[in-house]
Formats: structure tokens, C-alpha cells, sequence
């Protein structure tokens, strides 16, 4: 019980300077090298169904977004407009959709081809790209120049995409797991609560969406945008006043959580996480001071028997540092498991698609460093008072 309370400010001051680092660390890693299947890296642009007439997307809209992007240094990894023709499988879209769209849009949703080709500027309107999971009427499996019937429309396949995993088909543009439990009971409220409108959309994460060229000028569904990561946030906004300068009414969605963990604002919570560190180190010093200085008393014939043995005061005070060094490295320990028990509790309770964590070894080892030192100036006094105890005064004391 005793080496527990000696404890506690060294476990829990290493658990609050680890467990933020091992989220934030482990899904900046996760954002940055797993971009393009996470989402992180996709900005969908709609007209704001709640705001007046007129304010709806036209196809000129693509090209002002993507100059004003890369006018702003921002490299646009792919844009693209696209038309919803008809819901496919129900009004909820979940069975896929028919939809007109530029040649760069498939890309701009982050697909890939598996087969054949996308769409073409000056394709005829009787050609089309499907994602892999397109029913096909008579059954078996796509294939290239299959011909598809499609809302009254005979269509001939030249290209199919690859087949998208579980994860892109459960995340929404707003980055979160619709089939994660909390974001059925949270998300949904919080994103009402943001003002943001509930759009359906479950055609985009159908895998069934067959893509045609786009025709005429007329008003557009979606604009889709591809950037790195790091500039999602700033591009969504610029995207945002570009359209607004338009007379339009966008209504802008891109992965709310993870800019923010890419962003310098995070930056600033380390001042806070190193001031509780310090604290709870702090804290845990004065306690194994003060106990320290109670088994010193409590040790006084065993530290009486040593120096009748022959022990220096200076191996006295190196043996009190060592457990103190001891206690400290143990604690540490203790202190990591505990982080990253919190920090896998956290990432399984997070709907947000892209939360992970990793062990933070470079702040492990600073936070490892700042420990020992504050430990080892802990056990100080208490070493010193073991060091200054006379054999006959502890022999005294165990003899009362």
C-alpha cells in the first residue's frame, strides 16, 4: 500500500502526459498515410437545400473552385461535378444512384479503377463507369462492354471500379462511422446542433453508383474536391467564399475532427498537458518525500545493522536514491500501460473514422527523463536523513 501512494503521482502524471500524445500522435500518423482511405483527404460541396431559390451549383462552379484553390497555393488533387438522376433501391438511395458527372468526379470521390477506363470529355451519353458492387440484372459478375439497363437507359460499362472496403462505405463526408454505436446515439444530434441539415446521401456509400457524362448546364447536385489532408480545412472554407462571391448557397461538408488534429491549434494544448504532467509529478514528489521520511524512521535498525557492518553514510544515501530511482522507473511503467489502456478505450469509443494510436516514444522518453529527475530529487531527503542517522539512535528505537 505504502509503495502504491509513493506511486500515484508518477502513474498518473506519465498517463496524462501520454494518453493525449498516443490519440493525436496515432491519428495524425493514421490521416496522413491512410488519407485517401479514410476520407480525410475529400471536400463535398452542396447547394443548402434550406436557403432560397437560385442558390443551387452550376457546372462553371468546378472550375472558380479549383482556380481559387490553386491561386491559394492549394494542390487540387481532383474536382468534379455531378447531377443525381435517379435513386436507385429505394428513396434512401442505399441500392446506388444514377448520376451524370464530370470526368474527373469518380476520382474526386476517391475511387480507383479496377478495369478499363474513366469517363472522357465528348463521350457519348451511352457510356458509363460503375463501382463494383452495381447489380447487374441477369446476375454474374461486370464486365467491360456489358451492356446495363439503368432508369430506362441502355448503357455500355467501360469502366468498373475497385471495390470499396468497410470502412469507406460506412464513413459519411462528415469523416464519421455511420455504423458506429455512438454516432447513431451523439452524432446525429450534434451535427442537428451545428446547424448542419441531414442530407441523403446513403448512395455514396452504396458501392453501387453508375457514372455517366454529364449534359446540358443545368443546376448541379454535389461538387466533389480532392486535397491533401492538411489543407482540407483551409480549402473547404475557400471553396465555401469562392461560391458564396457566386450568389450561391453551399453547403459545405469535409471531415470535421481530423483537420483539427492536423491543425497548429492543437499545438497549444501541450502547454496544458505539460503543466498537469509537472503537477501530478509534482504532487507525487512531496508524497514519496514525506513517506520517504517515514521509512527512514520506520528503517532505523536495518539502516543501525549496515553501518555497524561496515557501510559508508554515502552507500546508506545511494541505497535510498536507488529505491527512489527504482520507484520512479516503475511507476513510469505502470503510468504507460495505464495511457494506453485510456488511449484504446478512447479510440473504440470515437465515431469519427481515422481515430487511432500509437505509442508516443519521443514523448516517452522526455517524459521518462523529467521523472527520474524529479523522483531521484524526491528521494533526496529522505537519503540524506538515512545517511545522517546514528546506529545507536536506531538501535535505541527498536529497542523501545
Amino acid at each position: 500500500m505504502r509503495t502504491l501512494l509513493l506511486l500515484q503521482g508518477t502513474i498518473w502524471g506519465v498517463a496524462v502526459a501520454l494518453f493525449p500524445s498516443a490519440v493525436i500522435e496515432g491519428t495524425r500518423h493514421a490521416t496522413l498515410t491512410r488519407g485517401a482511405e479514410l476520407g480525410a483527404d475529400r471536400i463535398a460541396v452542396a447547394a443548402d437545400p434550406t436557403a432560397p431559390a437560385g442558390g443551387g451549383l452550376r457546372p462553371g462552379d468546378v472550375v472558380r473552385v479549383r482556380t481559387a484553390l490553386e491561386r491559394e497555393g492549394i494542390p487540387v488533387i481532383a474536382a468534379g461535378g455531378l447531377r443525381v438522376v435517379r435513386l436507385l433501391g429505394g428513396a434512401s438511395g442505399e441500392g446506388g444512384a444514377l448520376v451524370e458527372a464530370d470526368p474527373e468526379t469518380p476520382r474526386a470521390r476517391g475511387l480507383e479503377l479496377a478495369a478499363g477506363r474513366w469517363l472522357r470529355a465528348g463521350d457519348e451519353r451511352d457510356v458509363c463507369v460503375v463501382e463494383a458492387g452495381t447489380a447487374q440484372p441477369a446476375g454474374g459478375a461486370l464486365r467491360l462492354g456489358d451492356t446495363l439497363a439503368v432508369a430506362g437507359r441502355t448503357l455500355r460499362i467501360v469502366g468498373i471500379t475497385v471495390r470499396q472496403d468497410a470502412t469507406r462505405r460506412a464513413t459519411n463526408d462528415l469523416g464519421f462511422d455511420v455504423t458506429h454505436p455512438m454516432y447513431a446515439k451523439l452524432g446525429r444530434m450534434l451535427l442537428l446542433a451545428l446547424g448542419i441539415p441531414r442530407l441523403e446521401d446513403a448512395w455514396k456509400r452504396s458501392d453501387a453508383v453508375v457514372y455517366v457524362p454529364l449534359s446540358g448546364d443545368g443546376a448541379l447536385d454535389w461538387i466533389q474536391l480532392r486535397a491533401p489532408p492538411p489543407e482540407v480545412k483551409r480549402a473547404a472554407g475557400l471553396a465555401a467564399e469562392t461560391l458564396l462571391a457566386q450568389g450561391r448557397s453551399p453547403l459545405v461538408l469535409h471531415p470535421l475532427v481530423l483537420p483539427l488534429l492536423l491543425g497548429e491549434e492543437i499545438d497549444r494544448f501541450d502547454a496544458v498537458r505539460a503543466a498537469l504532467f509537472l503537477a501530478c509529478l509534482v504532487m507525487g514528489a512531496v508524497v514519496m518525500a514525506n513517506l520517504g521520511l517515514l521509512t527512514v524512521l520506520q528503517r532505523g535498525h536495518e539502516i543501525a545493522v549496515r553501518r555497524v557492518e561496515g557501510a559508508t553514510r554515502g552507500r546508506i544515501a545511494v541505497q535510498f536514491l536507488l529505491e527512489g530511482l527504482v520507484l520512479t522507473v516503475l511507476g513510469c511503467v505502470l503510468g504507460g500501460v495505464l495511457a494506453m489502456g485510456l488511449a484504446a478505450l478512447r479510440v473504440a469509443f470515437e465515431p469519427v473514422t481515422g481515430f487511432a494510436w500509437i505509442f508516443p516514444w519521443e514523448d516517452a522518453w522526455l517524459v521518462l527523463i523529467v521523472a527520474l529527475v524529479i523522483g531521484c530529487s524526491a528521494a533526496l531527503l529522505p537519503a540524506w536523513r538515512a545517511s545522517r542517522m546514528q546506529p545507536v539512535q536506531g538501535l535505541a528505537e527498536e529497542g523501545r
